[in-house]
Protein backbone atom coordinates (compact mmCIF):
# COMPACT_ATOMS: atom_id res chain seq x y z
CA UNK A 1 0.00 0.00 0.00
CA UNK A 2 1.14 3.51 -0.56
CA UNK A 3 2.29 5.61 1.98
CA UNK A 4 -0.67 8.28 2.64
CA UNK A 5 -0.12 11.80 3.65
CA UNK A 6 -3.08 12.99 6.28
CA UNK A 7 -3.71 16.88 7.26
CA UNK A 8 -6.87 18.76 8.41
CA UNK A 9 -7.69 21.36 5.60
CA UNK A 10 -10.07 24.51 5.95
CA UNK A 11 -11.88 25.71 2.69
CA UNK A 12 -14.38 29.09 2.42
CA UNK A 13 -17.39 28.17 0.65
CA UNK A 14 -18.98 31.81 0.49
CA UNK A 15 -19.28 34.93 3.05
CA UNK A 16 -19.13 33.22 7.02
CA UNK A 17 -19.35 29.66 5.68
CA UNK A 18 -15.60 27.74 6.24
CA UNK A 19 -15.56 23.98 5.89
CA UNK A 20 -13.24 21.88 7.96
CA UNK A 21 -12.15 18.46 6.57
CA UNK A 22 -9.62 15.59 6.53
CA UNK A 23 -7.35 15.45 3.13
CA UNK A 24 -5.88 11.99 2.96
CA UNK A 25 -3.74 11.67 -0.43
CA UNK A 26 -1.27 9.10 -1.42
CA UNK A 27 1.67 9.26 -3.50
CA UNK A 28 0.70 9.06 -7.14
CA UNK A 29 -2.84 9.97 -7.09
CA UNK A 30 -5.14 9.13 -9.82
CA UNK A 31 -7.55 12.18 -9.29
CA UNK A 32 -9.39 13.47 -6.17
CA UNK A 33 -12.59 12.34 -4.53
CA UNK A 34 -14.82 13.86 -2.11
CA UNK A 35 -16.70 11.95 0.46
CA UNK A 36 -20.26 13.71 2.00
CA UNK A 37 -21.61 12.53 5.60
CA UNK A 38 -24.95 11.88 6.84
CA UNK A 39 -27.70 13.96 8.01
CA UNK A 40 -26.12 16.42 10.51
CA UNK A 41 -28.97 16.43 12.67
CA UNK A 42 -29.32 13.38 13.53
CA UNK A 43 -25.32 13.26 14.50
CA UNK A 44 -23.69 12.74 11.10
CA UNK A 45 -20.22 14.09 10.51
CA UNK A 46 -17.34 13.22 8.61
CA UNK A 47 -15.74 10.92 11.79
CA UNK A 48 -19.14 8.10 10.54
CA UNK A 49 -18.00 4.68 10.63
CA UNK A 50 -19.23 4.31 6.73
CA UNK A 51 -17.86 7.61 5.43
CA UNK A 52 -14.56 6.15 6.60
CA UNK A 53 -15.17 3.16 4.87
CA UNK A 54 -15.58 4.76 1.97
CA UNK A 55 -12.89 7.09 2.28
CA UNK A 56 -10.27 4.07 2.86
CA UNK A 57 -11.52 2.04 -0.31
CA UNK A 58 -10.95 5.49 -2.42
CA UNK A 59 -7.70 5.81 -1.27
CA UNK A 60 -6.50 2.42 -1.42
CA UNK A 61 -7.57 3.08 -4.80
CA UNK A 62 -5.03 5.93 -5.28
CA UNK A 63 -7.32 8.82 -5.39
CA UNK A 64 -6.69 12.05 -3.40
CA UNK A 65 -9.50 11.87 -0.79
CA UNK A 66 -10.83 15.16 0.92
CA UNK A 67 -13.58 14.24 3.25
CA UNK A 68 -15.27 17.04 5.31
CA UNK A 69 -18.11 18.53 7.49
CA UNK A 70 -20.90 20.14 6.06
CA UNK A 71 -21.94 23.47 6.85
CA UNK A 72 -22.99 23.51 10.89
CA UNK A 73 -21.40 20.30 11.72
CA UNK A 74 -18.54 19.15 13.46
CA UNK A 75 -15.56 21.80 12.52
CA UNK A 76 -17.29 23.73 10.34
CA UNK A 77 -19.05 26.97 10.53
CA UNK A 78 -22.39 28.43 8.96
CA UNK A 79 -25.96 26.67 9.27
CA UNK A 80 -27.58 23.45 8.00
CA UNK A 81 -29.67 24.48 5.02
CA UNK A 82 -31.52 21.22 4.38
CA UNK A 83 -29.65 19.79 1.60
CA UNK A 84 -29.55 23.00 -0.73
CA UNK A 85 -26.83 25.24 0.66
CA UNK A 86 -25.11 21.70 0.95
CA UNK A 87 -24.99 21.44 -2.45
CA UNK A 88 -22.50 24.28 -2.63
CA UNK A 89 -20.25 22.58 -0.02
CA UNK A 90 -19.71 19.94 -2.32
CA UNK A 91 -18.84 22.46 -5.06
CA UNK A 92 -16.39 23.83 -3.09
CA UNK A 93 -14.61 20.57 -1.88
CA UNK A 94 -14.43 19.80 -5.57
CA UNK A 95 -12.59 23.04 -5.76
CA UNK A 96 -9.94 21.92 -3.57
CA UNK A 97 -9.48 18.47 -5.22
CA UNK A 98 -9.94 18.94 -8.61
CA UNK A 99 -6.43 20.39 -10.24
CA UNK A 100 -7.33 19.57 -13.89
CA UNK A 101 -8.25 15.68 -12.75
CA UNK A 102 -10.77 13.59 -12.41
CA UNK A 103 -13.02 13.66 -9.50
CA UNK A 104 -15.24 11.05 -7.78
CA UNK A 105 -17.99 12.21 -5.79
CA UNK A 106 -18.98 9.98 -3.18
CA UNK A 107 -21.83 9.86 -0.26
CA UNK A 108 -23.33 8.40 2.65
CA UNK A 109 -27.49 8.69 3.02
CA UNK A 110 -28.41 12.47 3.25
CA UNK A 111 -24.45 13.14 2.13
CA UNK A 112 -25.66 10.45 -0.58
CA UNK A 113 -28.77 12.46 -1.85
CA UNK A 114 -26.85 15.63 -1.95
CA UNK A 115 -24.07 14.48 -4.08
CA UNK A 116 -26.57 12.70 -6.70
CA UNK A 117 -27.83 17.01 -6.82
CA UNK A 118 -24.68 17.77 -7.70
CA UNK A 119 -23.63 17.90 -11.15
CA UNK A 120 -20.12 19.48 -12.29
CA UNK A 121 -18.18 19.08 -15.58
CA UNK A 122 -15.30 17.81 -13.27
CA UNK A 123 -17.15 14.75 -11.61
CA UNK A 124 -15.85 11.59 -13.24
CA UNK A 125 -18.57 9.46 -11.26
CA UNK A 126 -20.64 9.34 -8.42
CA UNK A 127 -20.47 6.79 -5.56
CA UNK A 128 -23.50 6.36 -3.26
CA UNK A 129 -24.35 4.01 -0.03
CA UNK A 130 -27.71 4.28 0.84
CA UNK A 131 -29.24 7.80 -0.29
CA UNK A 132 -32.69 7.91 0.78
CA UNK A 133 -33.75 10.17 -1.84
CA UNK A 134 -36.03 12.09 -0.13
CA UNK A 135 -34.33 15.17 0.16
CA UNK A 136 -34.88 16.26 -3.39
CA UNK A 137 -37.65 15.30 -5.97
CA UNK A 138 -35.56 15.30 -8.62
CA UNK A 139 -31.46 14.58 -8.64
CA UNK A 140 -29.26 15.94 -11.11
CA UNK A 141 -26.69 13.21 -12.04
CA UNK A 142 -30.21 10.75 -12.73
CA UNK A 143 -30.43 11.84 -16.13
CA UNK A 144 -26.20 12.07 -16.50
CA UNK A 145 -24.77 10.03 -18.38
CA UNK A 146 -21.47 9.45 -16.42
CA UNK A 147 -21.37 6.27 -14.32
CA UNK A 148 -23.11 6.04 -10.86
CA UNK A 149 -23.02 3.23 -8.08
CA UNK A 150 -25.55 2.79 -5.53
CA UNK A 151 -24.36 0.80 -2.81
CA UNK A 152 -27.68 -0.40 -0.94
CA UNK A 153 -28.14 -2.18 2.07
CA UNK A 154 -31.00 -5.07 1.95
CA UNK A 155 -32.29 -4.13 4.94
CA UNK A 156 -32.19 -0.27 4.77
CA UNK A 157 -35.04 0.87 7.45
CA UNK A 158 -35.38 3.77 5.64
CA UNK A 159 -35.08 2.90 2.07
CA UNK A 160 -35.71 -0.29 1.21
CA UNK A 161 -33.42 -1.89 -0.83
CA UNK A 162 -36.30 -2.81 -3.38
CA UNK A 163 -37.37 0.18 -3.39
CA UNK A 164 -34.23 2.06 -3.98
CA UNK A 165 -33.77 -0.28 -7.29
CA UNK A 166 -37.03 0.53 -8.68
CA UNK A 167 -36.19 4.47 -7.91
CA UNK A 168 -32.94 4.70 -9.95
CA UNK A 169 -34.08 1.80 -12.28
CA UNK A 170 -34.84 4.33 -15.12
CA UNK A 171 -31.46 6.32 -14.34
CA UNK A 172 -28.66 6.66 -16.92
CA UNK A 173 -25.86 4.69 -16.48
CA UNK A 174 -26.58 3.50 -12.92
CA UNK A 175 -25.27 0.16 -11.38
CA UNK A 176 -26.77 -1.05 -8.21
CA UNK A 177 -24.73 -3.35 -5.71
CA UNK A 178 -26.89 -5.02 -3.02
CA UNK A 179 -25.23 -5.58 0.30
CA UNK A 180 -26.90 -8.71 1.93
CA UNK A 181 -28.05 -8.73 5.31
CA UNK A 182 -26.74 -5.13 6.05
CA UNK A 183 -29.22 -2.33 7.08
CA UNK A 184 -28.98 1.03 6.52
CA UNK A 185 -26.06 2.01 9.13
CA UNK A 186 -24.23 -1.22 7.95
CA UNK A 187 -23.35 -2.50 11.49
CA UNK A 188 -21.03 -5.28 10.77
CA UNK A 189 -20.64 -4.71 7.15
CA UNK A 190 -18.28 -1.87 6.67
CA UNK A 191 -15.68 -4.37 4.64
CA UNK A 192 -18.43 -4.93 2.38
CA UNK A 193 -18.49 -1.22 1.72
CA UNK A 194 -14.65 -1.09 0.99
CA UNK A 195 -15.10 -4.30 -1.06
CA UNK A 196 -17.75 -2.75 -3.09
CA UNK A 197 -16.26 0.46 -4.14
CA UNK A 198 -12.54 -1.48 -4.52
CA UNK A 199 -14.72 -3.98 -7.45
CA UNK A 200 -15.89 -0.45 -8.93
CA UNK A 201 -12.67 1.40 -9.28
CA UNK A 202 -10.48 -2.01 -10.17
Amino acid sequence: MEPIEVETVWFEVDAGVTLEGDRLTPTHPVGGAVVCHPHPLYGGSRRDVVVDSATRALVDAGWDVLRFDFRGAGGSTGNHGGGIPEQLDVRAAIDVVADDRPVIVAGYSFGADVALSVTDPRISRWITVAPVLSIFTEFAAAHDARPKTVIAAAHDQFRPATELSSAVDAWRNTEVVLVEGADHFFHGAQRAIVDAIGAVLA
